[in-house]
């Protein structure tokens, strides 16, 4: 059975459908990338297979994560799978964070709720043990624990982000467009960091992104999505060494237009 399994997933807004007959599927220690323009789907396919849409949305067909039914499950039965089967790193984490709340703490809350559904119980110094670790495992002194989210860097931020999902110990991992935010060379840093933490802990990764560059250095599978729909699908390779659909071609082509043009500027 696979970690996740999507069939024909189909995402109203009234009668208008937003995503239309979706299927895929995504084993343990697999990654893969759901790409396309702005308003293609992706981020919605990513919020219904964690059964969170919003309410005015209307989710059909099946989708099964670690076993689970999603849609049509209650909250409280999905509860049990948010932050241990699946975690997300959205796209800005400034939004993400509570403005409030010193990052070690917001880590710290994670950690303690994990700790919980595992019946375990974590001591003061434990938990502070635990929050250094993941800090240092996303490359981060654990000096800025103390530090609210606006005092830091967006890359900084979304460090945190990805220690937050880190602590609920995933199967899956959602990255959602996890590098919209920041500059050439911190995306470039993070998205090294998420390879190495999904390789490492063996978490399957669906990664979302319009940047194809990205995308083909680091994921298995690609998933190409216009207006809702699934254009093409493949191993990434392939699918970017030979697109058979328009759509897909014309993403390509756009892309080493763009490259071709930041080169001649350098």
């Amino acid at each position: 059975m696979s970690l996740l399994t999507v069939n024909n997933l189909t995402v109203k807004a009234g009668a208008k459908a937003l995503v239309s007959d979706l299927s895929f599927t995504l084993d343990k220690g697999e990654r893969l990338g759901l790409i396309g323009e702005s308003g293609s789907g992706k981020s919605l396919t990513s919020l219904a297979v964690t059964g969170l849409l919003a309410r005015q949305l209307q989710a059909e067909g099946v989708v099964t994560l670690k076993g689970t039914p999603i849609i049509g499950a209650k909250d409280r039965d999905l509860n049990a799978l948010r932050g241990t089967a699946v975690a997300i790193v959205f796209q800005e984490p400034l939004t993400a964070l509570d403005p409030l709340m010193r990052v070690g703490q917001q880590i710290s809350e994670v950690v303690n709720r994990r700790a919980k559904r595992d019946g375990d119980r974590v001591t003061r110094g434990e938990m502070d043990a635990e929050v250094a670790a993941l800090m240092d495992e996303v490359n981060l002194p654990a000096s800025l624990a103390s530090k609210y989210p606006h005092e830091m860097s967006g890359g900084q931020r979304q460090r945190i982000a990805i220690a937050m999902a880190l602590a609920c110990k995933p199967d899956l991992l959602i990255a959602d467009e996890p590098t919209t935010a920041l500059d050439v060379t911190t995306q470039a840093e993070i998205m090294s960091l998420i390879k190495r933490l999904v390789a490492e802990r063996n978490m399957a990764l669906l990664f979302i992104s319009h940047d194809l560059p990205v995308v083909a250095n680091t994921v298995d599978r690609v998933v190409v999505m216009r207006h809702g729909v699934a254009v093409e699908a493949g191993a990434v390779g392939e699918v970017f060494r030979s697109p058979q659909h328009d759509y897909t071609k014309s993403l390509l082509a756009a892309a080493k237009a763009f490259d071709n043009a930041i080169g001649g500027q350098a």
